[in-house]
């Protein structure tokens, strides 16, 4: 909306920002991977989703979007210590079958997979704590149709998008 009003004030043609729109991608928000190494692990019928949300607001919006999607949802969740997990993570109840927490790869301040695990756990979420992305997507990848979701720091989503 702010790029849009910048537009507008800079005098751009609506016709050609309502051209550019359906072009602009925002990486790590709601971005499906449809190809690469981590989709070559996958099974066909699984599809896999980063999101980089964080804050409770934009946990909620990406909470909203997957309780849309009829398929299965399994959670791939990590967070920075200087976030505040407990009310991020109220925003998943109901939308997951299972979260996974894995630690951010190279992020000192990369808060315990235990530790999220435990938090998810006291919300009423069904959450267990692994090692590494490689490891949960061998865990869940079946034949069974559904949505892999990395989500809860930009960080992550940005080395999920390194090692696709």
């Amino acid at each position: 909306a702010m790029a849009i009003k910048i537009a507008l004030d800079l005098g751009i043609n609506k016709k050609v920002i309502s051209c550019a729109l359906p072009k602009l991608k925002f990486e790590g928000r709601i971005q499906y991977i449809s190809s690469g190494r981590l989709i070559k692990k996958l099974n066909s019928k699984e599809k896999l989703l980063i999101d980089g949300c964080h804050s409770t607001v934009s946990g909620k919006n990406l909470s909203d979007y997957l309780k849309t999607i009829k398929s299965p949802k399994y959670g791939i969740w990590s967070m920075m210590k200087n976030k505040d997990p407990y009310n991020f993570i109220k925003q998943f109840k109901g939308t997951f079958k299972k979260i996974y927490t894995i630690p951010i790869s190279g992020e000192k301040n990369s808060m315990s997979p235990k530790i999220l695990a435990s938090i998810a756990k006291k919300n009423g979420i069904d959450a267990l704590s692994i090692k590494s992305l490689d490891n949960v997507i061998k865990k869940i990848s079946t034949k069974e149709k559904k949505v892999i979701c990395v989500f809860g720091s930009l960080y992550q989503c940005g080395n999920v998008l390194n090692k696709n």
